[in-house]
């Protein structure tokens, strides 16, 4: 057997249920969706960090996979395709711009002398900080590509990722990117 490169279950029976979706085997959809849920839950949380509007995201998506499967050409890509589909949707949910999210939800953190956890770190941040890390650092998409879903120039994306890494190292260590160590 083959495994995926994230030490995940091989992916064959998942190009398997989307052949057979694609030949108009409904049933395949109920194994697909319980093998694909849990990676698609952590990357719409990531976006999103609210459990009502993952769960919307996540229903959304997958009547679009069921609804599009006859699109997709080469089962083998199905996890770049599903996870755009997400990605589409979770900044969708949000109806806003990301520029509009940020300047909404930003949060100042308490000053502390604790450092933060990076999970507790990552939830202070922004919705605009948290989508563009999660599409660069979580999901690995090319500049190129969170461009295109976040509709800015890729020299937009290059500054606020730049700014949202600075901001996230601040709130982890809890002092500025290359401040004193001492």
């Amino acid at each position: 057997m083959v495994s995926t490169a994230d030490s995940e279950t091989p992916a064959e029976p998942l190009w398997g249920w989307v052949v057979q979706l694609q030949s108009g085997q409904a049933e395949a959809l109920e194994p697909l969706i319980e093998h694909t849920q849990g990676r698609g839950w952590h990357i719409a949380y990531s976006i999103l960090q609210n459990r009502q509007e993952v769960e919307d995201a996540l229903q959304d998506a997958y009547l679009a996979v069921y609804q599009n499967i006859h699109q997709l050409r080469e089962p083998k890509a199905f996890w770049g395709w599903f996870k755009r589909i997400l990605v589409h949707r979770c900044l969708r949910l949000r109806q806003r711009t990301p520029l509009e999210v940020f300047e909404e939800v930003a949060i100042e953190p308490e000053p502390s002398d604790q450092k933060l956890d990076i999970h507790q770190a990552f939830q202070q941040l922004s919705a605009a900080d948290r989508t563009v890390l999660g599409l660069r650092e979580i999901l690995d998409y090319p500049y190129e590509r969170i461009a295109e879903l976040l509709e800015v120039p890729v020299s937009t994306v290059k500054t606020r990722l730049y700014n949202a890494r600075n901001r996230m190292f601040k709130l982890f260590t809890g002092r500025p990117k290359g401040g004193s160590h001492s």
